[in-house]
């Protein structure tokens, strides 16, 4: 396996991860193992950053790096845009 299959790898993670936490909160399952899948993976969501920092190191100027890259910044961002709608949601 070369760097740049890891690369790619490692920077799929967040873009799964945040989709499908963002689904189980806004779904109506609810039990403890839920909740805790949702644990993970916002914060392996909120954290796509660092996957794409690395996988910008690994990948160097890789096309699929790249644009997953841009998915990792956008899995990021839509964790964070998502709980500041919640917190104007509650009008806090």
């Amino acid at each position: 396996m070369n760097k740049r299959s890891i690369a790619i790898i490692l920077e799929l993670i967040p873009v799964v991860a945040a989709p499908l936490a963002i689904s189980l909160m806004v779904a109506s399952i609810d039990s403890s193992a839920i909740r805790w899948v949702i644990n993970i993976c916002t914060l392996i969501g909120f954290l796509g950053f660092v996957f794409f920092i690395i996988g910008h190191k690994l990948g160097k100027n890789s096309k699929p790096v790249i644009i997953l890259g841009v998915l990792d910044i956008l899995a990021t961002l839509s964790i964070i845009g998502f709980y500041v709608l919640a917190i104007f949601s509650f009008g806090l």
